[in-house]
């Protein structure tokens, strides 16, 4: 591990595992139509709400594995991918053996191995690297060999079928030659050979002008797929954003409401298919926390998750739902950073039964 992780995880062993605190926020509220900033005194990452705890003092974009025993998640951004066993609460570091210019996002495979994006070679500018450089890489499941490029670049993020090796992904085409900047959704198989693999069965689903869309998360029987739709320069803050969903068969997109004054940006879903979680805010870079959306085009019920914009200038992001459904993770951090997706901790969050 690092010197910086050192520090911050011994800093981290400091604190209580469940800290109760005396928040009068009840988990289920419907989203209002706005979502101001709190002053409440104090550090949330010390006050935690019961059934909620830091798992890690660094780290960003946490993923479970097939089995929901293992989280994966980017140290920080153009870094070293880690892994935290649940049943020990070890950290291992994935990705040092083998040389890179770092990594933004660590996925798992159905089959257990991994899949990273990141870039071969910088841009220039922080923009040209992250719009136009991440690659997809693969590694094996032991994380005992150097990551394969699978030769796609990718905007934004990738997702992963849980019944099969099946992926999807984004690809940006910039304004040229008179046409608009557009997105198009990819779908393909990551066939694995040994120490090896290639990305085979790569089909075009969608294209759409209308804003930037990225990959999220499988649909039930890997029959669609869940899309945020980013149309920046737009919206009370600089980017408006829908939550979508596109049929593999019909090609159709399906968008789901949310109030139009927030910030709406669909992350990662439920088991069942039937609600996603939803990085939600008035003004995300202040404050940011999350919701759960039911995926119903004609009148969604909308609640809210957690309410850490109670204390001003934090945010929570990246949450995913463990495959049995029963808990989540998020990362936790500052809402003031240079890049989206930037945490600064991994969090558990325990989900009652009938959540």
């Amino acid at each position: 591990m690092k010197a910086n992780h050192v520090l911050m995880a011994v800093a981290m062993a400091a604190l209580p595992p469940f800290a109760l605190s005396a928040q009068t926020f009840t988990r289920g509220e419907p989203v209002p139509t706005t979502m101001p900033l709190g002053n409440k005194p104090g550090n949330p990452i010390l006050d935690m709400p019961p059934g909620q705890k830091l798992i890690s003092a660094f780290g960003e974009r946490p993923v479970f594995s097939p089995e929901g025993d293992r989280l994966a998640f980017i140290g920080k951004s153009y870094d070293d991918a880690f892994e935290y066993d649940m049943a020990s609460g070890r950290v291992r570091n994935l990705t040092d053996h083998a040389p890179s210019e770092g990594y933004l996002r660590v996925s798992y495979l159905a089959d257990g191995s991994y899949m990273l994006l990141g870039p071969r070679i910088l841009g220039k500018t922080r923009e040209e690297t992250r719009m136009s450089r991440v690659e997809l890489f693969w590694m094996d499941a032991q994380a005992m060999r150097a990551p394969v490029p699978l030769g796609i670049t990718v905007f934004e993020g990738l997702a992963v079928s849980p019944r099969s090796n099946m992926i999807a992904w984004s690809q940006l085409a910039l304004e040229a030659d008179g046409k608009k900047p557009s997105t198009t959704i990819y779908t393909g198989r990551v066939v694995v050979n040994g120490a090896s693999a290639k990305l085979e069965d790569v089909r075009e689903v969608v294209t759409t002008t209308e804003c930037f869309v990225e990959a999220q998360d499988f649909l039930p029987g890997d029959k669609g797929l869940t899309m945020p739709c980013y149309a920046y320069g737009a919206g009370p803050t600089g980017v408006q954003t829908k939550v979508l969903s596109v049929d593999f068969a019909t090609k159709e997109i399906t968008e789901y409401p949310t109030p139009s004054t927030l910030y709406n940006e669909v992350e990662g879903i439920f088991p069942d298919g039937k609600r996603t979680m939803v990085e939600c805010a008035q003004d995300r870079a202040k404050g940011m926390d999350l919701c759960v959306l039911d995926l119903d085009p004609v009148k969604p019920r909308y609640t809210r998750m957690t309410n850490i914009v109670q204390y001003g200038g934090w945010k929570y992001g990246n949450p995913v739902l463990r495959p049995d459904g029963r808990m989540m993770a998020a990362q936790v951090g500052s809402a003031n950073v240079i890049d989206a997706g930037v945490g600064q901790g991994i969090v558990l969050m325990d989900l009652a039964p009938d959540f």
